[in-house]
């Protein structure tokens, strides 16, 4: 099994094995549960590598989000969070004020995209600085976001 990279059948061998001798279970079954092992293995690999792709900073889950005191839409959140406006070649932006709720909501969001098998990634704002005056000693006048200077830098491609 080491050979085939069959690791979630090689760590319920065992257990499963024992099982079945016990129960007196058919060959095909525990063959079954075995595969059916090694399935639910590489979905979890696949979700631990998603994951840390997506550039989470923190785990969230909807659930432990308060929407009570906040104007937010919780259907909306909700209905986000089953990825239908993926499917729509759509993107989710989310504005506020500080302390929000905007990161929480985000990475839950994308956290049940990629629990359906889907791809997701969080990305911050890209900054750009703006330089004073434009010819001649340079000085640095202030940083905005990248969409408002019409300049898009390459760590907006991340």
């Amino acid at each position: 099994m080491s050979e085939l990279k069959l690791v979630g059948m090689k760590a319920a061998y065992d257990e499963l094995l024992s099982t079945a001798l016990k129960r007196q279970y058919p060959a095909q079954q525990l063959v079954g549960t075995l595969l059916e092992a090694e399935i639910a293995e590489k979905q979890a690999r696949s979700i631990r590598y998603q994951v840390g792709v997506a550039k989470l900073p923190l785990i969230k889950e909807i659930a432990e989000f308060d929407f009570a005191d906040t104007p937010i839409n919780e259907g909306l959140v909700r209905e986000m969070a089953t990825g239908a406006f993926l499917d729509d070649q759509r993107n989710a932006v989310l504005v506020g004020g500080t302390g929000t709720g905007k990161t929480h909501l985000a990475v839950a969001i994308a956290l049940s995209c990629i629990r359906l098998g889907r791809r997701a990634m969080l990305s911050g704002p890209c900054w750009t600085p703006v330089w004073y005056p434009r010819s001649g000693p340079r000085v640095l006048k202030a940083w905005l976001p990248c969409w408002a200077t019409r300049v898009c830098r390459p760590c907006c491609w991340r």
